[in-house]
């Protein structure tokens, strides 16, 4: 299990600036520049141990100025990569280990780090590869050296300098808490402009995690009910088609992909059943196919439908326990001829509540609750921040195959407003989940780096350790990212986010798409009065910052905060504003925003100031 990041400080510590019984017996990893250590990796290993090893050469060499050489076959003393024979011999195996695990051990004056590693060739499902020598290293590297992957790109690298470098006595094992790991919406696929695609991938593995836009989805469990039945056979069967509420006639929308059908009907769910199962003949290397309804309500009403309705805590209809019986009459029919396979649908908008009663779904069925009412920081509203817990476990009544998906930290921003960490939020969602039993986590982060970077650090962590003190995490995020000006931050940080925080606490719990927008109303009310004191304590760090990294890093900020002012004064929300930092002449913002967009600073997306709800 994943260790509290308080012990990974004291081990840093440890090797820093004592010298253990370990570092006595052996020679320091590095010191003066000169190391009498190297590096070993079969020479035909997996990728990612050869990842690993180059890797751990590259911080190793930027942190002590020294170069340990990469070798084809065991010397003494050695930093010893993958589950090989050298690795075997010294009783360090990756036997036993999950997908993505390590070990990391010293025995006989050498450090042995193995993983649970794949071979491209070897992946079975798309989606399910195995990096755990590779994650081992960035443990070490961050336990030992004290390195830090801020954000993506050399600006976000923090590795500090050692003269002498000692190596203690370890014994780790880690493994994931989430066994399914997605991070999405953090600029995965960066502008092409940048001219580094795996900019943010390389990040992503410093964090263990894998990418999907590299990787692809471990499951897919999107919006599907269009996939399967085509326009043909629903016009040949309208009997198909659902009966919505306060009405007798069959429901044609203006688009397919928002069909709803009558999933009690028996022909219709024999024909949804064959859709599944072509697409699994046709895709052989994935191991899911979506079952999720098409997105909003409208599902069925009819005599057969209806006794399968019952109310959610709120007073609303809820259609939880009728898609619960459709997803284990497809299963059962899937069963028939890919027993292997999953089908992962969601548990969402109208049927996010768990009903009262348990339906005992079929095994391979994997349920993955999104919380819509709790989009847009909607669990910063006391009404759901009280209910969470038990909706979370209550879900987990119906199921073994549980993945947690969220919206709850993002809301849509396109034009620079700063959206903090909601640290009651993330101290609440994941550790909650994986506490419960849930066997995955897929979240969204925020797209614009420049502010978003210590959320999105927090929640891959969390995929990994759930239960990770994210009020340290962020601190020492925020001390390694700006440095002497921290503090100011922080501060800054906090400004907003209690601000935001109070905006939600007087929001209704009445589900609204508006609520998840930072829109005029939302930029008048939280933004607007404190623009200001924003720009007060930016500036202070910002006269503060040391290095070139410190500043580059406030200037993506900074950048975030260019955009919001010109587009406040666009809207008519600033007069003038020619005395602000963040200033620019219409023209010189036009060629600005051209270079800025060409980075991860900003949100990509450019609109005016939206009232209500964003139509695109």
């Amino acid at each position: 299990m994943p260790r509290p990041l308080s012990l990974h400080l004291m081990v840093v510590c440890a090797a820093a600036l004592i010298a253990v019984d370990a570092g006595a017996q052996t020679p320091p990893l590095a010191q003066g520049g000169r190391s009498a250590w190297v590096i070993y990796r079969e020479v035909d290993a997996p990728e990612s141990v050869l990842l690993a090893a180059t890797e751990l050469q590259r911080v190793l060499r930027l942190s002590t100025g020294t170069e340990l050489p990469i070798v084809d076959a065991p010397a003494s003393p050695m930093i010893c990569l993958g589950d090989n024979a050298a690795a075997r011999d010294a009783s360090v195996s990756a036997e036993g280990l999950p997908r993505d695990g390590f070990r990391t051990r010293t025995v006989g004056g050498s450090l042995y780090i193995t993983g649970a590693d794949l071979r491209d060739g070897e992946v079975q499902w798309i989606g399910w590869t195995s990096r755990g020598t590779l994650y081992g290293v960035y443990d070490f590297l961050e336990d030992i050296v004290g390195a830090r992957w801020l954000m993506p790109g050399e600006v976000g690298e923090d590795i500090p300098a050692h003269h002498r470098l000692l190596l203690p006595d370890l014994d780790v094992e880690e493994a994931p808490d989430f066994e399914i790991r997605v991070l999405q919406d953090i600029q995965d696929e960066p502008p092409e402009a940048l001219g580094d695609p795996e900019i943010v991938r390389r990040w992503m593995h410093a964090q263990r995690l894998p990418c999907k836009q590299f990787d692809g989805w471990p499951m897919g469990w999107g919006h599907s009910w269009d996939d399967y039945i085509t326009e043909a056979q629903l016009a040949e069967h309208p009997e198909w088609r659902a009966i919505p509420a306060n009405t007798d006639r069959r429901w044609t929308p203006a688009r397919h992909s928002a069909v709803k059908y009558c999933t009690t009907n028996p022909e219709m769910l024999e024909a949804f059943a064959d859709g599944v199962m072509k697409r699994l003949e046709a895709n052989p290397r994935q191991i899911s196919a979506s079952i999720s309804p098409s997105d909003g309500g409208a599902f069925c009403t009819c005599e057969d439908c209806a006794p399968s309705i019952v109310q959610d805590p709120h007073g609303s209809p809820s259609f939880s326990p009728l898609i619960l019986r459709f997803y284990d009459d497809i299963a059962s029919l899937v069963n028939e001829r890919f027993p292997e396979r999953q089908l992962p649908g969601y548990v969402y908008y109208n049927y996010m509540y768990p009903p009262e009663q348990v339906v005992e779904m079929h095994p391979n069925v994997w349920l993955v609750f999104y919380g819509l009412r709790y989009y847009g920081w909607g669990l910063a509203k006391p009404t759901y921040a009280a209910e969470f817990e038990d909706v979370v476990r209550g879900w987990r009544r119906f199921s073994d195959n549980m993945v947690y998906g969220s919206y709850t930290i993002w809301m849509r921003s396109f034009n620079g407003a700063i959206i903090p960490p909601p640290r009651a939020i993330l101290k609440m969602e994941l550790p909650i989940s994986h506490e419960a039993g849930y066997r995955g986590a897929t979240m969204v982060g925020l797209a614009a780096w420049g502010t978003g970077a210590p959320t999105n650090y927090v929640l891959a962590r969390q995929t990994w350790d759930a239960d990770l003190d994210v009020d340290t995490t962020l601190d020492d995020w925020m001390q390694r990212a700006y440095g002497p000006g921290w503090e100011s931050m922080r501060d800054l940080y906090s400004l907003v986010e209690a601000r935001l925080t109070a905006w939600k606490e007087q929001e209704s719990i009445e589900y609204r798409g508006e609520q998840y927008e930072i829109n005029y109303a939302v930029i008048d009310s939280v933004y607007r009065p404190v623009l200001g004191e924003i720009e007060r304590l930016y500036l202070d760090a910002l006269a503060k910052a040391e290095t070139d990294s410190q500043r580059e890093r406030l200037e993506m900020f900074g950048a975030n905060l260019i955009q919001l002012h010109h587009d406040m004064r666009e809207a008519g929300m600033i007069e003038g504003g020619e005395g602000s930092h963040f200033y620019r002449t219409d023209e010189h913002y036009a060629a600005w925003l051209e270079q800025v967009s060409a980075t991860l600073a900003i949100a990509s997306q450019r609109y005016p100031i939206w009232h209500g709800e964003w139509s695109g």
